[in-house]
């Protein structure tokens, strides 16, 4: 079989899905989110996902890594699954993007030690996974033959995809703005385009995989009667147990729970937690600790769980957006509000 498709992030905008799918667009690739600027989500991936939906288009998701050690990698691979699938469906395979230049730089070993990590952790977690890069990388930067067991997505923006092994070729990406066998452009933006040679909603959805066996199997457990007080609850919800926003107060609300009395308490305790102190006054260069209750900036999504309990350096002050990373001088971790860092006085 050969289907055409498309993948997509927030550099497409707006995007018309509705449009596309006139146009012969019968899958859709998200990009979920990265590790290249601290560890994000990206910023179409929901509003996307949730058109696709409704279209009943068959949807896949990629994680753009930048991870340089194996540790790194399971770090993005936690906060991809916390974050972007958990509690959602995917027809088709989760991917990592390998193609970062940092990661590009080491070693064939551990290229390939990162990626098995990545791909380990998720596949435990219940998730058929894959792998995308281009032609020469699978070649030059990887011991190719130890990944044979994961799904390859192989970008060759060519007239014919020359990756050997057809076994495990689910998808070739034929085209972006360089496109030899049809117009760059799908509902007037130009986005990148794929062929799918296997039938990945059937197999997925046969063997319970991406979200199909139990969406609710890492949700709160929900009773009748609450067993828990108001403060047990309030670290629960800081910690991350209940979600944000509406589905904190689904999850809640389901469990028996009286929503505004628990969000008063948490919100009352954030107050007081994150009021200002006149020796916690932070600047580039301290050493910080960063509060259970932080969120990446400009967001509601939380760090990866190692950030949580690690000192980490002030890299950079921007009024109250500060730069982090748990090295002084290596890569970054992420942005955060000022307000959810504690200055470490030894």
């Amino acid at each position: 079989m050969k289907k055409f498709g498309i993948d997509i992030s927030r550099w497409q905008g707006d995007f018309n899905l509705s449009a596309a799918v006139k146009e012969g667009v019968s899958f859709i690739i998200l990009k979920g989110g990265g590790g290249d600027d601290g560890l994000y989500t990206d910023s179409k991936f929901e509003e996307n996902y949730n058109t696709s939906k409704k279209l009943n288009i068959p949807v896949g998701v990629y994680w753009f890594s930048k991870a340089v050690t194996t540790e790194d990698a399971i770090s993005e691979a936690d906060y991809f699954f916390k974050n972007i699938l958990q509690s959602r469906q995917f027809e088709l395979p989760v991917f990592i993007d390998v193609e970062h230049e940092e990661m590009l730089s080491l070693n064939k070993d551990k290229v390939t030690d990162i990626i098995k990590s990545w791909c380990s952790y998720l596949e435990n977690k219940g998730y058929w996974v894959g792998i995308y890069s281009s032609v020469y990388a699978f070649s030059k930067h990887m011991n190719d033959k130890e990944l044979e067991k994961y799904t390859h997505w192989v970008a060759q923006w060519s007239k014919e995809c020359t990756y050997k092994n057809k076994d495990i070729l689910g998808f070739w990406q034929f085209g972006g703005d360089t496109n030899l066998l049809r117009s760059n452009t799908i509902a007037g933006v130009v986005c990148d385009q794929n062929y799918m040679y296997s039938d990945f909603p059937k197999l997925i959805k046969e063997k319970n995989l991406n979200g199909f066996s139990d969406l609710s199997q890492n949700a709160p457990p929900v009773s009748a009667t609450p067993r828990k007080s108001v403060g047990e609850l309030v670290q629960e919800v800081i910690a991350g147990k209940w979600g944000n926003g509406n589905d904190r107060k689904n999850k809640l609300t389901d469990a028996g729970y009286d929503y505004n009395e628990v969000q008063s308490a948490v919100d009352a305790f954030l107050s007081k937690k994150t009021s200002p102190s006149k020796n916690n006054v932070i600047k580039g260069g301290d050493l910080v600790r960063l509060s259970a209750d932080a969120v990446i900036y400009g967001t509601n999504s939380k760090f990866a769980d190692f950030v949580y309990k690690n000192l980490l350096y002030v890299r950079e002050l921007n009024n109250n957006r500060a730069v982090i990373s748990t090295v002084p001088d290596g890569p970054i971790t992420g942005a955060v509000d000022v307000k959810y860092l504690t200055k470490h006085n030894p």
